[in-house]
């Protein structure tokens, strides 16, 4: 109702609040929750987008190279002393060891009498391969054998080379046939010896270890007296 002289009374006055917008149903409300989603998602994605970037556009770090073991511009490897001719002798045909006719440190001739296998039809008799000294014994009287077990260790210990699988492929190459070096032997006070490489394997052989080493023979240039098989050695190379 309008009164002469007042103002018309607007919604709000007649109702006491404030009238709803026509756009917006009772009961509705913003979901702020994924606005919230949306927003982190959004930032992932730019933040992934500038890594990937960055990895397509940065060159991978080159790996320096394997350094081989030097001392003062000195290649070195570790090898060990070892009989240029050893040879164990065994039996063929297995059976049970009736006794040894050697012990460690004596003397034997080329074809001289080492020790008896008694096997399935006759007596096997075991003979030196050659004249050396007996070494070491694989078995025992009475043992049990089977066929190609060992039974006596001869060597000639009149020569001596030293032994290396301590050569790997960055080493190889600075190593031939011929080249002198530098032997330390560690067992007698680090005394030097000279000596000479004698052989230098083609291709790589597995160690125990699963590595992969060259295996080199060393010639001794003078054998001192108290020098004896299985000595470490430290070999020094030329760089």
């Amino acid at each position: 109702m309008v009164i002469p002289g007042q103002a018309p009374t607007s919604d709000v006055a007649r109702n006491g609040s404030r009238p709803r917008p026509r756009n917006l149903r009772p009961g509705f409300r913003r979901p702020r929750h994924l606005v919230r989603w949306a927003v982190v998602l959004l930032g992932l994605i730019v933040v992934v987008a500038v890594v990937l970037r960055q990895m397509a556009t940065t060159a991978a770090p080159t790996s320096p190279a394997p350094q081989v073991a030097s001392s003062g511009g000195r290649l070195i490897a570790h090898g060990v002393v070892a009989p240029v001719s050893q040879a164990r002798v065994g039996t063929l045909a297995g059976g049970v060891l009736l006794g040894l006719s050697v012990s460690i440190g004596d003397s034997v001739d080329a074809r001289s009498e080492v020790a008896r296998v008694r096997g399935p039809a006759e007596v096997e008799v075991l003979t030196a391969p050659f004249a050396g000294t007996v070494t070491g014994l694989l078995a025992h009287t009475g043992d049990t054998l089977i066929p190609g077990a060992g039974v006596v260790l001869v060597a000639d210990l009149r020569t001596l080379q030293v032994e290396t699988n301590d050569v790997d492929e960055f080493l190889i190459g600075h190593v031939q046939p011929g080249q002198s070096v530098t032997l330390q032997i560690e067992a007698l006070d680090r005394r030097e010896l000279t000596g000479r490489v004698r052989t230098v394997a083609l291709q790589p052989q597995t160690t125990p270890g699963g590595d992969q080493h060259y295996p080199v023979t060393i010639d001794l240039g003078a054998k001192p007296p108290d020098l004896r098989p299985g000595m470490s050695v430290r070999i020094t190379l030329s760089d």
